[in-house]
Parts: structure tokens; sequence; C-alpha cells
């Protein structure tokens, strides 16, 4: 009877780590997820707000896609065209509204170069954080190249050609918003291979300085000798700043390397 116990008593013991008291596991570790945009909510977040804005700035005019798009590709010279009544308020909105969704893009797309360029300081780093810098800078940027070629063309140059200049400008930027809309959507669900992603969006921006260097010359620099002071020009107030702009990006990201 004694046996039969101890017997049944052998049954109930279970085998348990010598350190812990918790069961020995021996089941196959899981490999983590890669990190993906799509699945990122800060992301999602950027690009519904930049969805809204397109639909209030399309709401606000109809034709207003037509409109930027032709002035991107042409110049106007007519004095009538600044008292044209199809350019009023709701215009300088639309452009405006536009100018956010391409600083919003473009903090998306910054947000999307560093986390594979520096993946160990991004992995690290407050995301939501991150996108909000990024959106800021650009959007400080923007409004002070406003007000530096307001100034500076003001000193220099007739007012009806600066004024038409500076349209020109931020047209090409809302029209860069329009497009870098789609090409970051391409990028997020589709989940572009690095490279080719910044080969469309390196193409982007160089067509935008092409156009901004066509509408240079023909407003203020038509003469063939006032080609020295057109580069100089475009390099001081157009190719210095995005340089400044960059380095300023990368020293806010060693600042928050230092925090982490």
């Amino acid at each position: 009877m004694n046996d039969w116990k101890l017997f049944n008593d052998s049954l109930c013991i279970r085998p348990v780590d010598e350190a812990t008291t918790a069961p020995i596991c021996n089941g196959m570790q899981g490999e983590p997820m890669p990190y993906k945009l799509v699945s990122d909510g800060n992301v999602m977040t950027a690009i519904m707000l930049g969805f809204l804005l397109v639909v209030i700035a399309l709401q606000n005019e109809k034709n207003g896609i037509k409109r930027i798009l032709k002035n991107c590709l042409s110049v106007s010279s007519d004095r009538a065209s600044l008292f044209d009544e199809t350019y009023n308020s709701t215009s300088n909105i639309l452009t405006v509204l536009l100018c956010i969704v391409s600083s919003i893009m473009g903090g998306l797309l910054l947000y999307h170069y560093f986390s594979y360029s520096e993946p160990d300081f991004f992995f690290k780093a407050n995301h939501p954080a991150m996108i909000s810098i990024y959106v800021g800078i650009l959007l400080v940027y923007l409004i002070v190249k406003w007000i530096v070629y307001t100034f500076v063309d003001w000193i220099f140059f007739d007012k009806e050609k600066n004024k038409l200049w500076i349209e020109g400008v931020f047209n090409i930027i809302a029209a860069m918003g329009l497009i870098l809309f789609p090409t970051a959507l391409y990028i997020i669900f589709l989940d572009s291979e690095f490279h080719f992603s910044g080969k469309i969006i390196l193409t982007i921006i160089f067509i935008s300085k092409i156009l901004l260097f066509y509408k240079c010359f023909r407003y203020f620099f038509r003469n063939f000798h006032g080609v020295l002071h057109l580069i100089l020009y475009f390099c001081t107030l157009e190719i210095i700043p995005d340089l400044f702009l960059w380095k300023g990006i990368e020293l806010i990201n060693s600042i928050l390397i230092l925090k982490i």
C-alpha cells in the first residue's frame, strides 16, 4: 500500500528550472517583425492631416490645381495679371495650404530617410517628436524664405516683378506638395525600396529648381550680361539655404542623440 502511494506522488512531480520556479520552456524563439511605415500610427496621422488639407484647399478653388500648374510652367509678364480677378484671397489660401502639405510630406520623407540611413538613432528616438520637428523646420524655412526674398527683391528689383516672382516660387512649392503627397503614399503603402524612392524625391527637387532658375532668369536677368548676377542671386538665396537646412537637420539629430 505504501509503495502504491509513493508511485502516485511521483507522478505529480514537475521539472523546474534550478534558478527559478518557472517551468522550463523548450519552444522556438520568434523573430521580430521588421519596421514598416504603414504600421506606424504617427505616419498615418500625418498622412491623414495632409489629405485633409488637400481636400480643404481644393474645395476653396475648383480650378486651383490647373492654375498652379500653369503658373509653374509659364512666366507671366503682364501687369494685368497682378490684378486678375481669378487670383484673389482664396487663391492665396490654396497656395498656403498646399505649402503646408509640402512641409508635412517633406517631414515624412525625412522621417523615412533616417529610418533607413540611421536605424540605431531612429529606433531610440521619440518618433512623434521627430516628425513634428522635421515638419516644423520646413515650415519655418518657408517663412524665412518668404521674408528674405521679399526684403532682397524690394531693395534690388521692381515691385511688380517681385510679386510675380514670389507668387511663382510658392506656387512651385505648392505644386511640390501636390506631387509629394501621392509620392509619399506610394513609398509608405507599397514599401518602396529606399534607393528607388530617394531617386524619385531628388528628381522632383531637381525639376523644381530648374523651374525656379528659369523664372528667375525671365523676371530679373534677361540680358546676357546678367548671367553672373543670376547665378550669384540664385545660389545665395536658393541653393545655399537648402544646404544650411540639411546641416541644421543633422545638427538637430545630433542633439536628439545626446538626449537619448
